[in-house]
C-alpha cells in the first residue's frame, strides 16, 4: 500500500519559476519594439514595461485591430497576453492563464512559447487532457526536449505507451544521456514486457488491464473498485475527471513491474497496481486494499499531485476505515520529515511504524476540522499552497506547532 507518483508539472517542469514584474528577455523586447509604432504603443510599453498588463493588452489589442496585417503588433499582442497569463498563473489562478494564452494564440497561433504555457496551466488545472493539444503543436513547432518530456509523462498515465515512446525516442535522439527521459523509457518497456498480453476492460470510472485468464480473480475486484469510487468519492466530495488505470498482475509480476520493497501489497503511480493470486486479500480485506489504492488516486488528482508522503498514506489508511491504536507511542524528536523517511523504509516493521504514525497525525487532523478541513488542505496545496501554508490558513496554526503538540502527544 504505497503511493509512488511523479509529479507531472508541480512545480513547473519546464524550468518556469518566477520572474521579474517583465523578465530581462521581455525587456529587450521592449527596448527593441519601441521605436516601430506612435504614441499609443509607447504607451502600451510603457504600461506593459510596468507590469500593467491588462491596460497594456487592451491597448496592444486595440492597435492590432487597426492594423490586422502587422506583424509586429500579432507579436505585441502575443507577448503581452503570455506575460499576463505567467503573471496570473504564478498567483495560482490557473484557469485565468489558460484563458490569456489562448487570447495570446489567437494573433499567434503556431507560437511555441504560448503553446507550451497554455498546456501547462491546464495540467495545473487539473486538465491534463486538455493540456495535450497544445503541447503536440508545440512540438511540432519547435523541438523542446521538456515539452517531449511531459507529453511521454502524460500519455504514459493514460496508458497510450506507443505515443509516449514516440516522444522518449525523439527526445534520446537529440540528447542521449537525459536521464529522466532514459528512466522513464526503461520503466514502460518493462511494463510492456510484462503487460503484452492483456486484456483491456473499461468500465465507467475505471480502465482494468488484466491477463485473459484471470477473468474470475477480476470481477471481484472490479466490483470493489466501484465501491471505493462511491465511498473515497463521499468521504472526500470529489471523484477523479478521468478514468483511471487499474493493472492486475499475476505471480511475481507486480514487483518484478513495480520494483517496490517486498513488503508492499499495491502500489499507485499514475495507475493503481495490483498483484492478484496469492497476494490478493478477499472479502472485506480486498475492500480496504482497494479503497487504499484508489484513495491514493483522489487525493493525488485533487492536490494536483503535491500531497506529502506523510498525509498521503495516513488519509488513505483513513479513508479505508483503518483507526489509530491508542497506545501508539512514537519515536522521540520524529519530525515530519523523517516521518516521511520512515514509511519508505525497505524494513516492514520500520515502515509500519511509519504508517501507523502518519495515521495518527491525519486521525488528529480530522479530529480538528473534520474531513472537510483535511480535503480543503488538499484543495490548497491543488492551488499551489506549500504545506506550511495550507496547514496556517485551515487550522489557524503553524505547521511547526502542530508538529511540536504531535512529538508531545505521541511521547516524544
Amino acid at each position: 500500500m504505497i503511493a509512488s507518483v511523479p509529479l507531472v508539472a508541480g512545480v513547473l517542469l519546464l524550468g518556469w519559476r518566477p520572474q521579474p514584474t517583465v523578465p530581462v528577455d521581455e525587456r529587450a523586447y521592449v527596448a527593441t519594439t519601441v521605436a516601430v509604432g506612435g504614441g499609443e504603443r509607447a504607451a502600451a510599453l510603457q504600461l506593459y514595461a510596468a507590469g500593467q498588463f491588462p491596460g497594456a493588452c487592451e491597448r496592444f489589442s486595440r492597435a492590432a485591430a487597426d492594423n490586422p496585417k502587422s506583424p509586429v503588433w500579432r507579436q505585441d499582442v502575443a507577448r503581452c497576453f503570455e506575460a499576463w497569463g505567467r503573471d496570473v498563473l504564478r498567483q495560482n489562478r490557473p484557469e485565468e492563464a489558460l484563458l490569456l494564452f489562448r487570447q495570446g494564440l489567437k494573433a499567434l497561433p503556431d507560437d511555441p512559447a504560448l503553446l507550451k504555457a497554455a498546456g501547462i496551466a491546464a495540467i495545473h488545472g487539473g486538465r491534463p487532457s486538455e493540456a495535450l493539444e497544445p503541447l503536440e503543436r508545440a512540438t511540432a513547432t519547435e523541438d523542446d526536449v521538456e515539452v517531449r518530456l511531459l507529453l511521454a509523462r502524460l500519455y504514459d498515465q493514460r496508458d497510450q505507451t506507443d505515443l509516449a515512446l514516440a516522444h522518449l525516442t525523439a527526445l534520446l535522439a537529440r540528447e542521449p544521456g537525459h536521464a529522466a527521459a532514459r528512466r522513464l523509457l526503461e520503466k514502460i518497456e518493462r511494463e510492456r514486457r510484462v503487460e503484452a498480453a492483456f486484456s483491456r476492460e473499461t468500465t465507467e470510472h475505471f480502465v482494468v488491464k488484466h491477463r485473459a485468464a484471470g477473468g474470475e480473480a477480476v470481477r471481484p475486484v472490479v466490483q470493489a473498485l466501484e465501491r471505493a469510487w462511491e465511498r473515497v468519492g463521499d468521504q472526500l466530495d470529489y471523484h477523479p475527471t478521468e478514468r483511471v488505470t487499474i493493472v492486475l498482475y499475476e505471480g511475481v509480476q507486480f514487483h518484478d513491474v513495480t520494483r517496490v520493497h517486498g513488503w508492499v501489497t499495491g502500489l499507485y503511480d499514475g495507475k493503481i497496481r495490483l498483484p492478484l493470486g496469492s497476494g490478493l486479500p478477499s472479502g472485506a480485506a480486498l475492500d480496504q486494499l482497494v479503497v487504499h489504492e484508489y484513495a491514493h488516486a483522489a487525493i493525488h488528482e485533487l492536490s494536483r499531485g503535491r500531497t506529502p508522503r506523510w498525509l498521503q498514506e495516513g488519509l488513505a489508511q483513513y479513508l479505508e476505515g483503518v483507526r489509530v491504536d491508542p497506545l501508539l507511542r512514537g519515536p522521540g524528536g520524529l519530525t515530519l520529515g523523517g516521518l516521511e523517511a520512515l514509511i519508505g523504509d525497505p524494513d516492514s516493521a520500520r515502515a509500519r511504524v511509519g504508517y501507523d504514525i502518519a495515521l495518527w497525525v491525519t486521525e488528529d487532523l480530522v479530529i480538528r476540522g473534520g474531513l472537510a478541513s483535511v480535503r480543503t488542505v488538499l484543495m490548497r496545496l491543488g492551488n499551489g499552497d506549500s504545506i506550511a501554508a495550507a496547514m496556517t490558513q485551515v487550522y489557524g496554526m503553524r505547521l511547526a506547532e502542530l508538529e511540536s503538540q504531535w512529538r508531545n502527544l505521541l511521547g516524544g
